[in-house]
């Protein structure tokens, strides 16, 4: 239960906010700056007066540490191309908006930092999707691995976390061939840091969608504020 209203406040502008922009993300794969300009605009402005309204020296300079490890951080994952600006921008708003939050269950108490991780960690259910419908395929006789013989098993079970085979991959929007073609022989093209991913020129192929890190992000905010830090949870229950 929220019971600071301000932090109710920053809460529900900064969920409205990036849930807009997921949903943007996954429509249309663009993200319009008014999102991030307009939500950090009043999310922050939320901060600074409850900031005034408690000012604390140590306060602010926790503040000040978060803000800048978070942005910091989520920039230079952005500069490195690991993710796109909207993911960047992402971990900003959060970080200027919600800069600490106290959930029973984290490692610290920065938001930022802990929405990416969270964000990151939810992200990777993905692969265990993939691997199960991988193995019903598998189960019902499909021949998902026809042409692929050569592979390595190693490089094939990295390909059933990664994506599917489909019949229709050409119909699909927004996925991306996990193959490429040598010598006339198919292999596994595991460019999936690429952020200008091919387009697909056949139908029967490995693919792999183009999910919006963002949605991620979002989901990882919403948990840290209503559960916590998952990393601290799963570390709590390995040790």
């Amino acid at each position: 239960m929220i019971e600071d209203p301000i932090n109710a406040a920053r809460i529900a502008i900064l969920a409205s906010g990036l849930l807009y922009a997921s949903y943007e993300d996954w429509t249309v794969r663009e993200v319009n700056d008014l999102v991030w300009i307009l939500c950090g605009a009043a999310a922050g402005a939320l901060t600074i007066v409850n900031l005034a309204y408690g000012w604390d020296p140590g306060l602010a300079t926790l503040l000040a540490i978060s803000i800048g490890l978070s942005v910091g951080l989520a920039f230079a994952f952005y500069f490195l191309g690991l993710y796109g600006g909207a993911d960047a921008k992402a971990i900003a708003l959060v970080s200027v908006g919600l800069p600490l939050y106290y959930p029973p269950a984290r490692l610290h108490p920065f938001t930022g930092l802990a929405t990416l991780s969270n964000g990151l960690i939810l992200s990777l259910g993905l692969l265990l999707v993939f691997l199960f419908w991988n193995l019903v395929a598998l189960a019902r006789g499909e021949k998902i691995f026809e042409g692929f013989e050569h592979e390595g098993r190693l490089r094939k079970l990295a390909a059933m976390f990664l994506g599917i085979r489909a019949r229709d991959a050409r119909r699909r929007k927004f996925w991306f061939p996990l193959e490429a073609e040598r010598d006339g022989k198919r292999f596994f093209d595991f460019k999936l840091l690429s952020l200008e991913l091919e387009e697909l020129d056949r139908d029967d192929c490995w693919i792999t969608p183009g999910i919006p890190l963002l949605i991620f992000i979002t989901a990882g905010f919403l948990t840290y504020v209503f559960v916590g830090d998952i990393l601290e949870i799963l570390l709590k229950l390995l040790l």
